[in-house]
């Protein structure tokens, strides 16, 4: 009885002793809700400074961003680390000091900066795709990513999901558009990269985020030129395809220039840039961050077949538990959202529909998920009801 009495005081104690988590310190910042704020302005975001594209490790414990000069349009990276629970003044990136580069991006296990960076004997913004490793705190010898990645043409944004499949943009078409491009390792080398057709339109994609296990992308598409690049997100889905990819709300998307997505390694904040013009001429570039709320809403992840029925013979129709799903809300309730039907019902609890029909026809139901933001997405269920 002694022996585990004292058994329970110890493992008391070492609960008690045991250090609380430590919240999410984005240098100091107060977190945002669903409408967008200047991150960390004076000390990422300083006026009159032009500032694209912000990455943090997934301890969120380093951040690097860049900064693009107003005369000749070459780049820096700045950098900051924790340490002792204090959060640094941003400083250039001593690995690669004095050389061209832009849009740096950690990668998901935290052990590489990928990067763009200016081509030799070219204009500043024609950039290639470079590699920065590192071993504990050192940094390694910087390396241009070998196989299709890099052509003649630019390559700019790079992102890289956990399995190292590397996403990025290219002006390789003959259109002189960038698209959006993937390539996965074989045998430990990048061989074939292929154009993501479902994303990509007839105008220009640049700036790319993609998930770490790939559920969903974030990029950025030139929409018009009035309004310039604005944000957009795709899902996959369970056969891997890609979902009709989704214009971001106002809230985000306005008549200035939004691009570089890149979201937090908990999913609850959205950074970007917004660029601001007069007259053609860039006069503010900013990093915003905002809550993701209302940014993942519910997609369609395993979809349902046309289904052929009988008339006036009652029928079943179990919904996949994953037909719908949400990034952040695994709780999504989904209801018809057809005016009432003769013969039709609707069992929410089971995910169910019990169908007697009346008369032969085509019929078209609307299937309605809402996650706990009233975030709402529609998908038809087409039934083909024969004799």
């Amino acid at each position: 009885m002694t022996n585990r009495f004292l058994a329970f005081i110890f493992s008391i104690l070492l609960i008690a002793c045991q250090s609380p988590i430590e919240p999410v310190d984005y240098l100091g910042q107060t977190q945002p809700d669903t409408i967008p704020v200047i991150f960390a302005p004076d000390i990422i975001s300083v006026k009159g400074r032009l500032e694209h594209g912000i990455s943090f490790t997934p301890d969120t414990k380093e951040v690097a961003f860049g900064i693009l000069d107003k005369d000749n349009f070459s780049g820096d990276i700045m950098y900051a680390k924790k340490e002792d629970k204090h959060w640094p003044t941003p400083t250039i990136f001593e690995p690669l000091k004095n050389e061209s580069v832009f849009l740096p991006y950690f990668s998901p296990d935290g052990t590489s900066l990928i990067y763009a960076k200016s081509k030799a004997d070219s204009i500043n913004y024609v950039t290639d795709i470079w590699r920065l490793t590192k071993n504990t705190n050192t940094w390694n010898h910087p390396q241009k990513i070998k196989g299709p990645i890099n052509t003649t043409t630019r390559e700019a944004s790079a992102c890289m999901a956990l399995n190292n499949t590397l996403y990025f943009s290219s002006n390789r078409d003959q259109s002189g558009l960038a698209d959006l491009y993937v390539t996965s390792l074989d045998n430990g080398t990048y061989t074939h990269a292929k154009r993501i057709d479902a994303i990509c339109s007839g105008g220009d994609e640049e700036s790319i985020y993609i998930a770490p296990d790939e559920r969903y992308i974030i990029f950025s598409r030139y929409s018009s030129v009035e309004k310039g690049p604005d944000l957009w997100i795709s899902y996959q889905d369970a056969k891997h395809n890609w979902t009709k990819p989704k214009l971001l709300d106002t809230t985000i998307n306005t008549t200035n220039w939004e691009r570089r997505p890149f979201v937090s390694n908990d999913q609850k904040f959205l950074f970007y840039t917004t660029l601001t013009f007069n007259e053609s001429v860039m006069t503010e570039s900013d990093i915003y961050w905002v809550s993701t709320q209302n940014i993942f809403t519910p997609y369609v992840f395993n979809p349902i077949r046309e289904k052929t029925i009988k008339v006036g013979e009652e029928t079943k129709i179990i919904l996949p538990s994953d037909y719908f799903k949400d990034i952040d809300d695994d709780q999504l309730e989904i209801r018809l959202n057809n005016e009432p039907i003769d013969g039709i019902t609707f069992d929410s609890k089971n995910r169910t529909l019990i169908i007697t029909p009346k008369e032969v026809g085509e019929l078209e139901l609307i299937l309605t998920a809402t996650d706990s933001f009233s975030n709402k997405t529609d998908d038809i269920l087409k039934i083909s009801v024969k004799e």
